[in-house]
């Protein structure tokens, strides 16, 4: 599915900058949930926290945290949804909006301090909603304290999850055996994710319960290397994912950049933009609560695959195809790179489709997926079109083969184990009280 160019009046502000959204344009209606995901993402144009908060997965920590935090005291008032982490009863009469206004500033306040100044901000913006009238008082001020009691216990018990090892992990630098990833100059530094290996999930027990197998299904290396689906894949990347291609076409070079530009905010702001205007606060609180932690959880699921397998980048197979004993690929093209620089972790998953397709999947779940969708990407003020979300997935496959980052198979096994992962999250997790579920 080819994107389609479609400008858009902007409604709010257009933000640039290489980790942002092109545009945020507000929903058709806003709540305490939908704003402070939004501020959230305007807030992405400050410096980070600190330097462990650049790259893809900078935002997917806080960004989470804060939403669980905002479901469990929203939940914790409206009693719908089973608990995520804090049983304690909420107070009698306690304002929900305030509840989940003074959850996600206590959050913000403690995670992302450079931005102290839009979440003061913020905070003034989202009480003057409240009723003004007397007599709702104490129930705000007693949302108000059960979101800070909430806030702090979901920051408590995340402290514990391992997200930043000390000491720290040594460098992963791969092993020079034929089929391996290993660093590069290629690369922009040795490793990437590698925390991951012993970070806690939010909401999977077991992560490694979704490792697809190995590359191309064999488990001896060489037998992969030597499979006609990998030379199919070698002799592919060659000629449309290189830094020059012949028949790579410019619709689909467009497409693999914006693509490429997309990450969690993209995703944020589309599901504000499919969420319906009659959904309750705390529908609104469950959904961003499992979009976000989707994301940080998939990235766990996909990295410890990645790092177990730890399969070498087109890049890798095509400058030494002379050690892969398959007579089907080309011969070294020691000159050969990716069309933009291969991001610095093995190639088997993709972590692109794996999470894009996990929270499509999602939010078709939470939403349906029965029209065309607008999505932004980084530095980009002008929206891709697509006729369903699942188009989106179709195109990221597409996309990621056109970039030179990956092989086709292995594209679309991170497909089939994202529509996985979305179904599994959505069905297995904050699901309504009462409901029978099944984790893993």
């Amino acid at each position: 599915m080819k994107a389609t160019r479609t400008v858009l009046s902007p409604l709010r502000l257009i933000i640039t900058g290489a980790c942002l959204l092109g545009a945020v344009l507000s929903s058709a209606f806003a709540d305490a949930v939908t704003d402070w995901n939004t501020a959230f993402e305007n807030s992405l144009i400050l410096p980070p926290a600190s330097p462990n908060e650049r790259g893809p997965a900078v935002p997917s920590r806080p960004w989470a945290i804060m939403h669980a935090a905002m479901f469990d005291a929203v939940n914790g008032i409206a009693r719908k949804y089973e608990k995520l982490h804090v049983t304690d009863t909420a107070p009698w009469g306690a304002n929900a909006e305030a509840a989940a206004i003074q959850a996600a500033y206590t959050v913000l306040s403690a995670l992302r301090p450079n931005s102290q100044a839009a979440w003061d901000a913020q905070l003034t913006t989202s009480l003057a909603t409240l009723p003004s009238n007397p007599s709702f008082a104490q129930s705000i001020t007693r949302g108000r304290d059960w979101g800070t009691t909430v806030a702090n216990a979901i920051i408590a018990w995340r402290a514990a999850d391992n997200s930043t090892p000390s000491p720290p992990q040594a460098p992963f630098v791969g092993i020079t055996n034929v089929g391996f990833w290993r660093h590069s100059s290629n690369a922009v530094s040795p490793t990437a994710g590698y925390a991951n290996l012993v970070t806690v999930p939010f909401l999977l027990a077991d992560p490694m319960a979704f490792d697809p197998g190995p590359p191309y299904g064999f488990a001896n290396r060489a037998d992969a290397l030597a499979s006609a689906a990998y030379a199919a894949d070698v002799n592919e990347s060659i000629l449309s994912g290189g830094a020059t291609s012949s028949v790579r076409t410019a619709a689909e070079t467009d497409e693999a950049l914006f693509n490429n530009a997309c990450d969690l905010a993209s995703l944020n702001h589309l599901l504000r933009s499919q969420l319906s205007p009659q959904a309750r606060l705390v529908d609104n609180a469950r959904a961003f609560a499992l979009l976000n932690m989707s994301w940080f959880d998939t990235s766990i699921v996909l990295f410890r695959v990645k790092y177990l397998h730890q399969f070498w980048r087109p890049f890798q197979a095509i400058n030494n195809a002379d050690l892969d004993n398959n007579a089907a690929t080309t011969k070294p093209m020691v000159a050969w790179t990716s069309f933009r620089p291969t991001p610095p972790h093995p190639e088997y998953i993709s972590a692109h489709v794996t999470l894009f397709t996990t929270l499509l999947r999602v939010t078709a779940r939470l939403a349906g997926d029965y029209h065309s969708v607008n999505i932004y990407a980084a530095a980009n003020p002008v929206p891709h079109t697509y006729d369903s979300l699942a188009a989106i997935s179709d195109t990221t496959v597409d996309a990621r083969v056109h970039m030179g980052f990956h092989f086709r198979e292995t594209c679309e096994i991170s497909q089939v184990l994202g529509r996985e992962l979305g179904d599994h999250f959505v069905e297995n997790y904050l699901e309504p009280r009462g409901h029978r579920h099944c984790h893993r």
